[in-house]
């Protein structure tokens, strides 16, 4: 298996509901042809660098996944036939990646923990923590 990277462009003026539809729709060719998507990423809407079906604007969608060599060119294939994709592009990232190494795509991005520091701490000089953590 091999590890890819696409971008596509929607269409600006399509709706909120035409994106994930587009995204969905590329996700279950991914999962149909026995591919792991890695990750997705929306980055939003954008000003592209020259006009593309007389948008000036697209919304522009990150996806990283892992399949054979026949699941871009279904992929491609899809976004050819769909109106609301103005461009998009694959690339290879790696070949011959393990699949059991790869982790899947979770459905809601973890909840990074911070560790908040009390006023008190903040406060306490370096040498006053050394000597707290010996007399422990």
């Amino acid at each position: 298996m091999r590890q890819y990277e696409t971008l596509f462009i929607v269409n600006p003026d399509s709706s909120e509901e035409d994106l994930k539809a587009v995204a969905t729709k590329i996700k279950g060719v991914i999962s149909g042809m026995n591919g792991i998507v890695t990750s997705y990423d929306e980055q939003g809407k954008k000003k592209l660098a020259y006009s593309v079906k007389k948008q000036n604007k697209g919304y522009y969608v990150l996806m990283d996944y892992v399949g054979s060599a026949d699941i871009v060119s279904e992929i491609e294939r899809n976004m050819r036939l769909d109106d609301r994709v103005l461009k998009y592009l694959t690339v290879k990232l790696a070949d011959q990646v393990d699949p059991e190494s790869i982790e899947p795509e979770k459905s809601e991005p973890p909840e990074e923990a911070e560790s908040v520091e009390t006023p008190e701490e903040e406060a306490q000089p370096p040498e006053a923590e050394e000597s707290a953590e010996e007399e422990s």
